[in-house]
């Protein structure tokens, strides 16, 4: 009806719409004569044409618009400033053939570019794509899934989902980086399960609202692993399992990790175990004038490859005798140890613009040997400067030991970073 207005003017439309509507006694009654009525009735034909033109302009343009309405894009950004007390103004050459690696560590780089689109269907179904192009420059595919829902509840409290996903292992494997309240993962994640994601199925159910059950069963190479990522070396796959409490003040979870890996030589590989169990609780509270805050901690124990027994067990090859074999005498049982890892977080708000956190982890990658572990502290302090921007300072102090000329020293190592970061 507004087009019709505008092309024809508002007075000349209100006109034809009296004239088509008004009776020929009517119009005898004002002093004005009757138009002839084939005329009258083409002029209101017309104007109903028109009408049912712009209805199905406007209806194409809804279901248009429904269409759009599930797609959801979202993404972060997050850029960094470091500054570590190992950096120089230099490379150093390693490897064999001889090349260049970059050894300064004071230096601006995209620790995360990330853009995820998810397509909602209906309440039932759901697809995710989710990509990262971040420091090393290349496009990475993160995740890629599908999650079809059961009909037979009322809130569909059975998901199950396929694809290239999180591993449900714990608690911050699965917490967005944006959300993190310090640069990185703690050590023992970042070990056990490189790139946090791996492929398979898993499904979620709730069986009521504080209690959560996950069963996956993935492949068994998370997709940062330094050998086959995203692909399973054993004919078996991986199973994973976690149950967790949601209280509100407090939420608890235990998970578990069943698999086996092989570490390659030349020949028959050496297959070993690959188990995690773990557990993770958080604590929340509220403090006047302050803001919330929460006590987290999580722990990682369970039997993994470990790189230091790999060289120190396995003959690496050369140009005079390719072949990678044990070396004599070698147990491949020790191929494999026990480890150990833990952190414990805390993080409180001071009104709607600040937050402080800090964070102790440790990873004992061989409980059976000393001067193997790695520390960390990790302070930090955030500025949110909207809904979308934050600003981070964070300082690492890190502990490690290495012999070197007959003693164990903790290398020059502690870091600084800045970080900038948008959402959207």
């Amino acid at each position: 009806m507004d087009q019709i207005t505008r092309r024809l003017g508002r007075g000349a439309a209100t006109s034809l719409l009296c004239l088509s509507l008004a009776s020929p006694a009517a119009l005898a009654q004002s002093g004005q004569s009757a138009a002839p009525a084939d005329s009258s009735d083409a002029v209101a034909e017309e104007l109903r044409g028109r009408l049912e033109t712009l209805t199905e302009q406007v209806q194409t343009l809804g279901a248009d618009a429904d269409k759009l309405k599930k797609f959801k894009f979202s993404g972060y950004v997050q850029v960094r400033w470091e500054a570590s007390e190992d950096g120089a103004d230099t490379v150093k050459v390693s490897g064999s053939p001889a090349s260049l690696t970059t050894y300064n560590r004071e230096r601006f780089s995209i620790r995360r570019a990330r853009i995820k689109l998810n397509y909602v269907h209906s309440p039932l179904t759901e697809a995710v794509v989710y990509i990262n192009a971040g420091t090393d420059r290349a496009v990475q595919l993160l995740e890629a899934y599908g999650t079809v829902r059961d009909p037979w509840t009322p809130d569909h409290r059975h998901a199950l989902t396929f694809g290239q996903f999180n591993v449900p292992f714990g608690y911050e494997l699965e917490r967005s980086s944006s959300a993190r309240e310090v640069p990185e993962r703690s050590r023992a994640e970042n070990v056990l399960f490189p790139g946090e994601r791996d492929r398979g199925l898993k499904l979620v159910s709730n069986w009521m609202p504080k209690l959560e059950t996950v069963v996956g069963v993935l492949n068994g190479r998370t997709t940062g692993s330094s050998t086959l990522p995203g692909d399973d070396p054993t004919r078996g796959k991986d199973f994973v399992g976690r149950a967790r409490f949601v209280g509100g003040v407090v939420d608890a979870a235990g998970s578990i990790y069943l698999g086996k890996d092989v570490v390659p030589l030349t020949g028959p590989d050496v297959e070993y175990d690959k188990t995690r169990y773990g557990f993770d609780t958080q604590g929340y509270w509220e403090l006047p004038r302050a803001g919330g805050g929460s006590l987290r901690g999580e722990f990682y124990a369970g039997q993994n490859a470990n790189s230091d027994s790999i060289s120190a067990l396995v003959q690496a090859p050369t140009s005079a005798n390719p072949a990678t074999l044990l070396k004599p005498g070698a147990d491949p049982g020790h191929l494999a140890t026990d480890f150990r890892g833990w952190y414990l977080m805390a993080v409180q708000n001071f009104g709607e613009r600040l937050q402080a956190a800090a964070r102790y982890d440790l990873w004992d990658p061989n409980v059976d040997l000393d001067h193997d572990q790695y520390e960390r502290v990790n302070l930090a302090l955030h500025a949110f400067y909207d809904g979308q921007t934050r600003v981070t300072v964070s300082y690492e102090w890190i502990t490690t030991e290495k012999l070197v000329s007959g003693q164990y020293v903790d290398p020059q190592d502690n870091l600084w970073t800045v970080q900038f970061q948008y959402k959207f």
